[in-house]
């Protein structure tokens, strides 16, 4: 091996995310660690990226050419799902591993789980006597704050922000693990002072929410045991969607709905195949929690009754 190429070799990192196994180039911080070597792992490459005049103003920019797609944040840099196990990375100069890595585990991730058929939320999943719960709801409606007040009633965080579901043979559905981090407002930190985990600091300056690293996920797939659309009342809550409504809430909330039909591309119609299997089987309901960060403590109780007697 040359000399350049032992120096590229030394600085691959190893991580296991969605039950795959990736060879980063780029510090993907505290992700569990991968084997130390596998046959095909999903390879992140830090490398040039050409790009068509775009208006680098805005915040996000996605472009569909060929087989790949491409995102580009304004602050952050450019990224291209290359394939169903190459993602490509050209970041901004000067910009961090760490700001990298915000995107990177995010929209871009999704993409790539979905293209390798995989069904993707945008949402977060807890482990509750070893079955799943997805939380589901618009940008601030309390998904990771929900799955914090699970944790701080000790149960296991699966993953955050990025939910990926499998189905087996048999047409089971099954939840991944991801990485063992929450993101959480400040305020919704407090309730989870004792649990061990770990602040790993504002997101991005124009964020007021942090990472915070927990002791422990969910090591296995786990199966799923029900999708909750978070409302608000003045108790927690549990109501079944009916079908037709339950399969307008997972499609809005796949996570790659917000960029159209280009998101989903060849995998559009069993990416909606399944959401129809999932909504008729009655796994999504809508749950609502009560306001005030002293009433978080009352939704661990009700979503365990809710699971018992369903």
């Amino acid at each position: 091996m040359s000399p350049a190429l032992a120096s590229i070799a030394a600085t691959t990192l190893r991580y296991r995310l969605y039950g795959l196994d990736i060879d980063s180039d780029i510090d993907l911080g505290q992700i569990p660690a991968g084997q130390e070597a596998v046959l095909d792992p999903v390879r992140i490459v830090r490398t040039r990226i050409p790009l068509p005049a775009i208006d680098r103003g805005e915040p996000l920019v996605s472009i569909h050419s060929g087989s790949g797609q491409v995102f580009v944040w304004s602050m952050v840099g450019a990224f291209r799902v290359a394939s169903d196990t190459c993602i490509e990375v050209d970041p901004n100069t000067g910009v961090s591993d760490s700001l990298v890595a915000l995107p990177l585990l995010g929209t871009v991730f999704a993409a790539l789980l979905q293209r390798r058929g995989l069904t993707v939320f945008h949402a977060s999943a807890v482990d509750i006597a070893g079955r799943a719960v997805v939380l589901l709801g618009h940008k601030g409606a309390g998904k990771s704050t929900t799955a914090g007040a699970l944790v701080a009633a000790g149960h296991t965080l699966i993953a955050d922000d990025v939910v990926a579901l499998e189905f087996c043979d048999n047409g089971a559905p099954l939840v991944l693990p991801a990485a063992p981090q929450l993101r959480l407002w400040d305020d919704s930190s407090a309730r989870l002072a004792t649990s061990g985990i770990t602040d790993l600091g504002r997101l991005h300056d124009s964020v007021d929410k942090s990472l915070y690293a927990l002791p422990a996920a969910a090591a296995d797939p786990l199966p799923l045991a029900r999708l909750y659309l978070l409302g608000r009342a003045s108790a927690p809550a549990v109501h079944p969607l009916a079908p037709p409504d339950a399969i307008a809430v997972l499609l809005n909330q796949s996570y790659m709905a917000r960029f159209g039909e280009h998101g989903f591309g060849a995998t559009m119609p069993t990416h909606f195949a399944r959401l129809a299997r999932l909504a008729g089987a009655g796994r999504a309901h809508i749950l609502a929690v009560p306001d005030g960060r002293e009433r978080r403590g009352e939704i661990a109780p009700r979503i365990e009754r809710d699971l018992a007697t369903g």
